[in-house]
């Protein structure tokens, strides 16, 4: 075992999870858990962002050394600044709807849509071009929105774009603007 099967280990059991239950909160199989917390399979990219999500204190720096997070750049963060950058994977869980309700029954649900259109409402009247990938994503949704299990693979490239993005200001020295409400 090294430190970040771990560090995946202390997460898991701090919450209280089976391998079960950890696998379907990050979005894996029970034996893919088992092989991250024997140290026989290294998480990618995404789910290790995921994990940074859910660690805390210890745990969070063998996560940091795997994501190859610069210890300069992780230092500078203090832990409200790390969970700022990664509230984008925290809202999306809010806002996705409960098992077993229906629309009507799911306010978050609404708050998520009007909050899109808002969204896309500034991205019209800006004028400027979109990402062609952008694009690429909303048909993805469009496509497998009735997919309960696609949500989740929603919900990493969200997490995914927050913390690149925010390494990449870092670099820049310069912060991370807020998401606008």
């Amino acid at each position: 075992m090294n430190d970040l099967s771990l560090a995946i280990r202390s997460v898991r059991q701090r919450l209280g999870k089976t391998m079960a239950e950890f696998a379907e909160t990050i979005g894996c199989r029970q034996s893919t858990v088992s092989r991250y917390e024997s140290g026989k399979l290294t998480p990618g990219r995404s789910v290790l962002i995921l994990l940074l999500q859910l660690a805390q204190g210890r745990e969070r720096q063998p996560i940091l050394d795997a994501l190859q997070v610069d210890r300069s750049l992780a230092s500078g963060w203090n832990e409200t600044d790390l969970v700022d950058a990664l509230k984008t994977f925290e809202d999306y869980l809010e806002t996705s709807p409960a098992p077993g309700k229906s629309r009507e029954t799911r306010p978050k649900y609404a708050s998520a849509l009007a909050a899109f259109a808002k969204a896309a409402k500034r991205i019209v009247l800006k004028g400027s071009d979109v990402e062609p990938a952008l694009i690429d994503i909303l048909h993805h949704w469009i496509n497998h929105a009735e997919n309960r299990n696609a949500h989740g693979y929603f919900r990493h490239v969200a997490a995914y774009l927050e913390v690149e993005l925010t390494v990449l200001q870092a670099r820049k020295g310069k912060p991370l603007p807020k998401p606008a409400p």
